[in-house]
């Protein structure tokens, strides 16, 4: 785990979108939870970041989305308490403002279910992120969307959903 990725844990919200054609959006509810590697965004999309340097790839396990035509991938960097992203294989930036910290605990399991679909459950404190089962949710636990899922745990599988998934890796401390 490179130890600069755990700067980037928490929640983000994203303030300013600036298209390649020079459109301007500060609007809009787009949110991205990052633990230790997994991730979940609200956009529809989960799975693992990967670093190099200061370029970051968001490698998709769960898109609701058909994949683009270039990989997820943006450059990061500071600007006081805003992080930059600028697109790489695209010409994009955002602006993304940590909405809280990681609080205590992290935690992230990747998972399977009996058709194979794949799926992801983070939590960063008291936020989670759900991706499985054509949902994407990013909430706090005990609140109603976490209470909608119904996700309980037992030894290697979670139910959430209305299924059963398997744990097939997990990272940090799995809901603890």
């Amino acid at each position: 785990m490179d130890p600069q990725m755990t700067d980037h844990t928490g929640l983000w919200r994203r303030t300013l979108l600036i298209g390649a054609d020079g459109g301007r959006d500060g609007g809009g509810d787009v949110r991205w939870l990052q633990g230790l590697t997994a991730y979940v965004d609200s956009r529809g999309f989960a799975g693992s970041l990967h670093r190099h340097d200061d370029v970051f790839e968001w490698h998709r396990d769960v898109d609701l989305e058909p994949p683009g035509p270039f990989p997820d991938a943006g450059s990061m960097n500071w600007d006081g308490d805003v992080l930059v992203e600028t697109g790489v294989h695209e010409d994009y930036v955002e602006h993304w403002v940590r909405d809280h910290g990681p609080g205590d605990g992290c935690g992230a399991a990747f998972l399977r279910d009996e058709d194979g679909a794949k799926g992801l459950l983070l939590y960063v404190g008291q936020s989670f992120g759900w991706a499985g089962a054509g949902v994407v949710v990013i909430g706090r636990r005990g609140d109603p969307d976490w209470t909608t899922l119904e996700i309980t745990l037992s030894d290697n599988h979670i139910r959430a959903s209305g299924r059963s998934w398997l744990v097939e890796r997990s990272e940090g401390d799995l809901l603890s």
